[in-house]
């Protein structure tokens, strides 16, 4: 939505930016403009600059969340281009069709763009979020959810909404007012509300209860001749929180909007980039194999590989393959004594040559076996044990919905969070899950496999 024109405003900012690096790079080697040059080296760093685009979105300059004026941030301005500046070297280095002493070039390139990007950046982050591309919002109906999406708003400014006033209506299912909401303009009529606020809104936030309210929904429509938008506070949720909220749940829903027929076109068609993937997995793990094995029997008695029993698409079981990375503490060769149990964070079982296996995701590589025995994909709902989605089932209504598509090496509610260790942190799953069912597609499946290798590229697996 409008996060998402923020992400473009700076996608074509970074690209415009990078471009007058290249133009100062040229100057600084040169003295003059150098036309011949510049020519000569358009098409390469115009492939070079789309390079940086990706890599900027995998350290996670793209996060608009997370965009603040702070050494966090800029560090990773600098490694971006740090890793893009040997990216580029090296294409360079094994491209001399070039003359015009591209290594050099892009050298000043990188150094001139980290200082002009940091510049444009801090100027967006300041002023740019805040003032010229911030939207007033005004929240009708008050409810849990309300307060989840006020709370992340004010935690993160970037995203550039401004609550301009909350309207009660009679059929909230939240009454109290939370501490920090006293500087809101709160009133039971959206008149009242227009006399009262100095700021006009621009788009009002609709919860169910006002929806299905006649007077509010007459004063709404009143709105759209004042140039006002709305939109249903569902679907602003799904796109701020990027899951699906639990009290849309219904069949209904479900049918309008899970439309899996046409998605079957896409999920044939990656079948294709699975098993491409699943080819350097298995070529990694070739390569590696020795020296994982030594390290996990070294480091405790059991056997190399862990085969555990997962369920995949339409509830149909299969063994997953995984290095073992855990003590042997049962007779089964797996590390539960009491019956079966969730991971945790520190969990005392993991040895320590498992804590690496994990945070790096080694441990997954077996499961190239997995995606070309067609039982896995890239990315998808990770896959549970039988005993628990047994368990959640009775309690989640519509947790089998996270069956109609293969689970994957990677997913959208891992690349949150690492730990689902609750019913609640469970339910909060299946909200990911959901999402990522109801909006797979190639920019998603895009974004999921580049926050994995950010994840991956500073070991924050699990």
């Amino acid at each position: 939505m409008f996060h998402r024109i923020k992400q473009i405003t700076l996608v074509l900012g970074d690209l415009l930016v990078l471009n007058l690096s290249l133009c100062v790079a040229l100057w600084l080697r040169y003295f003059s403009w150098p036309a011949d040059q510049w020519a000569e080296l358009f098409y390469p760093m115009a492939g070079l600059f789309t390079a940086a685009i990706i890599i900027f979105f995998v350290v996670g300059l793209y996060d608009i969340g997370q965009a603040k004026n702070n050494l966090r941030f800029f560090q990773k301005i600098y490694i971006g281009l740090s890793i893009w500046l040997v990216f580029g070297l090296i294409f360079f280095y094994l491209n001399h069709k070039i003359t015009a002493q591209p290594k050099t070039i892009i050298a000043l390139c990188a150094l001139v763009g980290a200082v002009l990007i940091s510049v444009w950046r801090a100027l967006h982050n300041k002023f740019l979020s805040k003032s010229i591309l911030k939207t007033n919002i005004v929240f009708v109906g008050l409810s849990p959810e309300v307060f989840e999406l006020i709370a992340k708003i004010e935690r993160e400014p970037a995203l550039g909404y401004e609550i301009v006033g909350l309207i009660r209506t009679p059929h909230d299912t939240c009454q109290e007012q939370l501490p920090g909401l006293s500087g809101y303009i709160t009133t039971d009529n959206l008149n009242e509300l227009a006399t009262k606020q100095n700021k006009a809104a621009q788009i009002y936030i609709i919860a169910p209860q006002a929806a299905q309210d006649e007077n509010f929904s007459k004063e709404l429509y009143a709105r759209l001749f004042e140039q006002s938008g709305t939109i249903f506070l569902a679907r602003f949720y799904e796109d701020i929180m990027t899951r699906i909220p639990p009290f849309i749940f219904s069949d209904t829903w479900f049918l309008a909007n899970l439309d899996e027929q046409r998605k079957k076109i896409y999920d044939r068609a990656r079948i294709f980039v699975d098993f491409i993937f699943a080819g350097f997995m298995a070529v990694t793990f070739a390569i590696s194999f020795p020296f994982v094995a030594l390290a996990i029997k070294l480091s405790s008695p059991g056997p190399v590989f862990f085969i555990q029993e997962r369920v995949g698409r339409n509830g149909k079981t299969f063994k997953i393959i995984k290095y073992r990375t855990m003590k042997v503490l049962s007779a089964d060769g797996s590390a539960e004594t009491g019956g079966a149990q969730y991971a945790s964070v520190n969990d005392a079982r993991i040895t320590s040559v498992g804590n690496f296996l994990r945070k790096s995701r080694i441990d997954e590589l077996p499961q190239f076996i997995n995606i070309f025995h067609n039982e896995m994909a890239l990315v998808g709902p990770r896959p549970e044990r039988p005993e628990f989605v047994a368990e959640l089932s009775t309690k989640m209504p519509y947790y089998s919905l996270r069956h109609l598509i293969k689970p994957g090496l990677t997913g959208w509610a891992q690349i949150q969070k690492s730990y689902y260790g609750t019913i609640e942190e469970n339910l909060r799953k299946l909200e990911f899950d959901l999402y990522y069912l109801k909006n797979r597609g190639v920019i998603l499946d895009t974004a999921i496999i580049l926050r994995t290798f950010n994840i991956l590229g500073r070991l924050g697996g699990r």
